[in-house]
């Protein structure tokens, strides 16, 4: 499960692993809510307070230090500094899109079309193995690694580094629980030569080749003894960490990497909690690039002096679904028809624009091209409220009295909601964090003759609920990589399968899925699997985020992929 906590950063699942659920933080109910109360967690209030922000606007003789470097070094505003810059053990937003790719490498790469998200498939292409072969049967992935290649304190990688970073991820001792679902299928990891590991597999699997894409090989002599290692962030990749301080992360060109040196000799994340001021800042020349604007100032900060002129807009597209979970084991939810309602009395449409300012687009569920599961998706519903009563009509569901209310058998139309209650950053009392959608889709339901009991509790109370099955509907956020396996979300006895749907439909595309090797060769199962899940509603769901930023035009090659950007293959043109 996964909760995101004020600073923004992740804990227990992150934001790219298998099964990241994460239901919505928002505040009280209205008069029908009988509310869980708890103070909030110290710890969050803490981390939400700006810690070692990146001194830049305010210090003259930094900001020309860091203009003098501008011809060789791309700059990044951060807006969550992570707690550590290992991928594996504080494995936080920031802490991938700093280390994945640039300090730290894969096995094996999964390389975006031409075009960048929803252009088409992804493909595999070599790592730090340079080729591999699936055995007859699909029971064996042979590996052959790339010679020559060292890490960043001179030490040459070889198969024990493979063996002792898969074997780490899949020993329940190890705290990565974050990763472990996604080598389930692995049953034992064999070296063969220092250059060759064979990986053997309890059944055929192709989402194993797509878990190695994102599973970064640490050395063995660092972390051996424990995966923290004191810190010590030692990788084989074309940049090294040359300094961590003021909240400034600063990786510099390896002069021994093994393959092709990068065109940008440096690489500086900055750490700068204020929006605002990060804006200036981009202004002056001090950040390249902008990953997330203020929803409530864009399009207007995109169109400011100094911007439109320097920048151009970037849409990172993150394969994040906002949805209402439904517990489909009891009565009303456990009839579809009465789940379809549900999904017919949102209008996805006006939630994109008002609630989300424009920086999200309607969904259907979780696949689409780009996304969790990545394929073709059935249009995502219209709202219908004349269609949704001749559902809930038709299952039983009628007020028969006029009291605003559908009764059946005389029992009173009820849902339990829960949501997530939490201060915002400024203090206990300070005022709380509000879902966007939560209002009106309360409003929706209210006014079709559904009752609601509004259950509000701190995210720990909130996630024992769900994991009891204790709730009717819930503001539920998945986020995971680009096509990746949703057996676990989807599958009648799917881990995370938060309400017990189940679709014999779902769980035959899910095996077709899972028993595919190419990228390609997924996409139109992945659109079997959407228009099985659209019949069998086990969710409404509303958005797809889509964050705003703003890159810098002298910034070439930008291709976006997965929620990022592949900073090996940028380019930074003269100002």
């Amino acid at each position: 499960m996964t909760i995101r906590t004020p600073q923004g950063a992740w804990s227990g699942l992150v934001l790219w692993a298998l099964t990241a659920l994460l239901p919505a933080g928002c505040d009280c109910a209205g008069p029908r809510g009988k509310p869980w109360r708890h103070e909030a967690d110290p710890a969050q209030l803490a981390a939400a307070e700006p810690r070692s922000p990146a001194l830049t606007s305010g210090d003259d003789g930094q900001a020309a230090d860091i203009l003098a470097g501008r011809s060789h070094t791309l700059r990044v505003h951060v807006d969550a500094e992570p707690r550590g810059l290992n991928p594996l053990t504080t494995p936080s937003v920031w802490t991938r899109r700093i280390t994945m790719g640039t300090v730290y490498e894969t096995l094996i790469r999964y390389e975006p079309p031409e075009g960048g998200a929803g252009a088409g498939p992804g493909h595999y292409s070599p790592g730090l193995a340079r080729s591999w072969r699936v055995m007859p049967g699909g029971r064996e992935i042979r590996f052959e690694l790339e010679p020559g290649v060292k890490f960043h304190d001179g030490r040459a990688m070889t198969s024990v580094d493979v063996q002792f970073t898969l074997d780490a991820i899949r020993s329940p001792g190890k705290d990565v629980d974050h990763l472990r679902p996604w080598l389930d299928d692995i049953f034992a990891v064999e070296l063969i030569t220092p250059r060759e590991v064979r990986l053997v597999l309890k059944r055929p699997s192709g989402w194993v080749l797509r878990a190695l894409a994102e599973i970064p090989i640490l050395p063995y002599h660092v972390h051996g003894e424990g995966l923290n290692a004191g810190g010590r962030i030692v990788g084989t990749g074309p940049w090294q960490l040359a300094s961590w301080k003021n909240g400034v992360v600063h990786l510099t060109r390896f002069g021994g990497y093994w393959g092709a040196a990068p065109a940008i000799d440096d690489l500086e994340f900055a750490y700068q909690p204020d929006a605002a001021r990060a804006l200036t800042d981009a202004k002056r020349g001090i950040f390249d690039l902008v990953p997330a604007l203020v929803p409530a100032h864009w399009p207007e900060q995109a169109s400011a002096p100094g911007i439109a002129a320097s920048f151009t807009a970037l849409e990172l597209r993150p394969p994040r679904l906002r949805y209402l979970a439904f517990d489909c084991t009891t009565p009303p939810l456990d009839d579809p028809r009465v789940r379809q309602a549900i999904g017919l009395l949102v209008d996805r449409k006006k939630l994109a624009r008002d609630a989300y300012d424009g920086l999200a687009r309607p969904a259907a569920g979780p696949v689409w091209p780009g996304g969790p599961g990545d394929g073709p998706t059935p249009p995502a519903p219209e709202l219908d409220p004349v269609a949704a009563a001749a559902l809930l009509d038709a299952a039983g569901w009628r007020d028969a009295d006029g009291d605003g209310v559908r009764e059946k058998d005389g029992q009173r139309l009820r849902l339990d909601v829960l949501v997530i209650e939490r201060p915002t950053a400024g203090g206990h009392h300070g005022g709380r964090v509000r879902d966007p959608e939560r209002g009106e889709l309360l409003d929706a339901l209210r006014r079709a003759g559904v009752g609601l009991d509004v259950r509000a509790g701190s995210e720990a109370v909130v996630m024992n609920r769900l994991r009891a099955g204790e709730f009717d509907l819930a503001f539920v956020e998945l986020a995971q990589p680009v096509d990746t396996d949703l057996s676990a979300f989807l599958a009648s006895d799917g881990a995370s399968n938060l309400g017990k749907c189940s679709s014999p439909a779902v769980d035959a595309a899910l095996r077709a899925l899972s028993e595919v090797w190419e990228p390609a060769a997924r996409v139109p199962l992945a659109g079997e699997l959407a228009a099985a899940v659209a019949d069998l509603a086990p969710m409404a769901a509303l958005v797809a985020p889509a964050p705003q930023g703003l890159v810098h035009r002298r910034v070439q090659g930008v291709v976006v992929w997965d929620g990022w950007l592949d900073l090996r293959k940028l380019t930074l043109a003269p100002d």
